[in-house]
C-alpha cells in the first residue's frame, strides 16, 4: 500500500472529540496544471463561536486545512502526523477560548503568512529583557 493509501486509511477511520471530523482533500490552483492538487488534510470542528461563546445560538463550523507532506511514511508515522495536528488544532481552540476577564492573551493570529496553530503571547519587549534578579538588560544590537 502506498505512503498516501495508508493516510487515506487512516483518515477514514479516525476519531477525536465530539464535532470533529476528518477527511482528506486535494486543493487545485493554478501553479497545479499538469493535473495534480495539494493533498490536504482537513479537521471539520462544529461547536459554538468562540467570539459569542455564551450565545447557545452561535454555531459554527470551521475547516482546518493542513497541508500533507510528500513523505514515505508508515502507519504509525502517518497516525503520530494526525495526532499531532489534533494537538496543534487544540492549541489554536484553547487560544481562542482562553480569557482573563476581557482578554485574550494566547488568541490565534489569523493574519496572511501566519501560523495560526502556534501559540504566541504578547508581551512588552521589557519582559524579554528582564533577568531573574529583576534587573532589565540592554538589548543587543548585532
Amino acid at each position: 500500500m502506498n505512503t498516501h493509501a495508508i493516510l487515506a486509511d487512516l483518515v477514514a477511520k479516525v476519531r477525536c472529540k465530539p464535532g470533529w471530523s476528518f477527511s482528506l482533500v486535494v486543493e487545485w490552483s493554478a501553479g497545479y496544471n499538469e493535473g495534480y492538487g495539494a493533498l490536504r488534510l482537513v479537521i471539520l470542528v462544529e461547536g459554538r463561536d468562540s467570539s459569542r461563546p455564551s450565545d447557545d445560538r452561535a454555531m459554527r463550523a470551521i475547516r482546518h486545512f493542513f497541508p500533507v507532506p510528500e513523505a514515505t511514511f508508515n502507519e504509525k508515522t502517518w497516525r503520530r502526523w494526525i495526532f499531532e495536528h489534533c494537538r496543534r488544532l487544540e492549541n489554536h481552540e484553547l487560544g481562542e477560548w482562553f480569557r482573563i476577564g476581557d482578554e485574550r492573551p494566547f488568541a490565534p493570529l489569523h493574519g496572511p503568512g501566519e501560523d495560526p496553530y502556534t501559540v504566541h503571547e504578547f508581551r512588552p519587549e521589557v519582559d524579554g529583557l528582564t533577568t531573574q534578579d529583576g534587573s532589565v538588560r540592554e538589548p543587543y544590537i548585532g
